[in-house]
């Protein structure tokens, strides 16, 4: 290595990268090599890791992958090649589907969360520009006449998450968005750029995964103004929504599946009368990392009644839905359970001596997705490639190396397992309050898995 490239990646890589190969140089790249060969277990930092251009800048989402690996799986796997079938079965806020646009094939989406789902289909709604014009003017006008709205989420805490004049504001602005109820796609992009501020203009916390207001903060929060903020929402999202559908190849097109939790997708996708998927690419949940819900909550007291998820405990009640929950009941937790390999089972037995709640959650957790490659398999055509990126996770201070776990879980269910690499999280934009000593991932883990014939 020379003195030069020594000082780059020095510079460039946090000290705790070193530890994933042994102390050898992480590679640095502008972006992940499209030809040539990547090394098993090779670490690469991302300069050009920039993951907020056109739609991705839509909505913050808990848990998004950098737009750098799907943009790398289909230049990859699919070469020149448009309209192939593209599954992402956790689509999350849509990162794949947008690349798959990009790239001119027919991307299609799988989640549980409604949210989701609605974030990922209007990043790649259809919207002509002409229109997207003339809502900026329509939503202006009308808002700037109410001082107040109808609508209040029935929660009794409502004065705990927003103060008075964010209340009257959020209310106004709820009841110009569902003046557009009669134009689906706009009232679609409407009510997520109604969503998108919510948080920042509450009383909780921006940066935290969980929801929650902080009186220990020594700099207290001074919520944003509900309506400038809306109104440069719109007109920052209507211009990327233009932009990006300017950038889409003729042909190439994505669908918002119907909710499907992932061990259940091949019923769905037999359902859509849909053939066989050339390309899949996902970032699945992780075990206990990620409480979407919780993530989601103040957003949900005003968007989520056309869910029936407007209340904490209609919320919780949907928790259990999520691959990865941590919602366990006395019963499950009193029994040691296997998955039936060898290595899964271990630390699951490791777990289960320091803390018997967590390593029921975790059984389960391996057991869905176990189920889920082998919905996966069915789906998938024959020779195609499953890219799976995942964090490794800490339970009960037991390292639990997830991604050696699920290539196993693939294997097993008819996958060969290609190459296994990683990349440094540079964004963590998203915290837990724990004085930055947990709820970090400094790495995923991308897996490549072949679907056999």
């Amino acid at each position: 290595m020379t003195i030069a490239t020594r000082k780059l990646w020095q510079d460039e890589v946090s000290p705790e990268s070193l530890g994933q190969r042994g102390g050898l140089a992480p590679t640095v790249v502008e972006d992940l090599p499209v030809v040539g060969d990547i090394e098993d277990g090779e670490v690469f930092v991302i300069r050009n890791g920039e993951s907020r251009y056109l739609t991705h800048l839509f909505h913050k989402y808990a848990g998004k992958f950098i737009p750098n690996i799907p943009r790398w799986a289909l230049r990859r796997f699919l070469f020149n090649r448009r309209g192939a079938i593209v599954l992402d079965p956790f689509v999350g806020s849509g990162t794949t589907l947008v690349e798959a646009a990009l790239h001119g094939q027919s991307g299609y989406g799988v989640d549980v969360d409604p949210l989701a789902r609605l974030i990922s289909n209007v990043k790649t709604s259809i919207i002509p520009e002409s229109r997207l014009r003339s809502l900026r003017a329509e939503v202006a006008a009308a808002l700037a006449p109410k001082r107040n709205g109808s609508f209040r989420p029935g929660i009794p805490t409502l004065s705990h998450w927003f103060n008075d004049q964010a209340v009257a504001d959020l209310s106004a602005i709820h009841d110009v968005v569902e003046e557009f109820a009669d134009q689906a796609d706009v009232h679609d992009f409407l009510l997520v750029c109604f969503s998108s501020i919510i948080r920042r203009v509450s009383n909780a916390d921006n940066q935290t995964m969980k929801t929650y207001v902080s009186h220990t903060n020594p700099i207290p929060k001074t919520p944003a103004a509900a309506r400038p903020l809306f109104i440069e929402t719109v007109h920052d999202y209507s211009d990327r929504l233009s932009k990006f559908q300017q950038l889409v190849p003729p042909g190439a097109k994505t669908k918002v599946l119907p909710a499907a939790e992932g061990r259940t997708l091949a019923a769905l996708w037999e359902g859509e009368g849909l053939p066989p998927a050339d390309l899949a690419i996902t970032s699945p949940p992780y075990i206990k990392s990620v409480d979407y819900i919780y993530n989601q909550m103040v957003e949900l007291f005003w968007i989520g009644d056309r869910w029936h998820l407007e209340t904490q405990e209609k919320q919780n009640n949907f928790k259990r839905r999520y691959i990865g929950n941590d919602r366990v009941s006395a019963n499950e937790r009193k029994d040691l359970r296997a998955v039936g390999l060898e290595i899964a089972d271990r630390y699951i037995r490791e777990v289960f001596e320091r803390d018997e709640a967590l390593a029921f959650v975790m059984w389960r957790y391996f057991t869905e997705m176990d189920m889920h490659f082998r919905a996966m398999r069915s789906i998938l055509r024959p020779g195609a490639h499953y890219v799976v990126v995942i964090g490794d996770s800490t339970l009960a201070s037991v390292a639990v190396p997830t991604h050696s776990v699920l290539a196993l879980l693939a294997a097993r269910n008819g996958f060969r397992v290609g190459r296994q690499f990683a990349y440094e999280i540079r964004n963590k934009y998203m915290h837990f309050p724990r004085g930055g000593r947990g709820g970090v991932v400094l790495h995923d883990w991308i897996i490549d898995l072949i679907c056999d014939n």
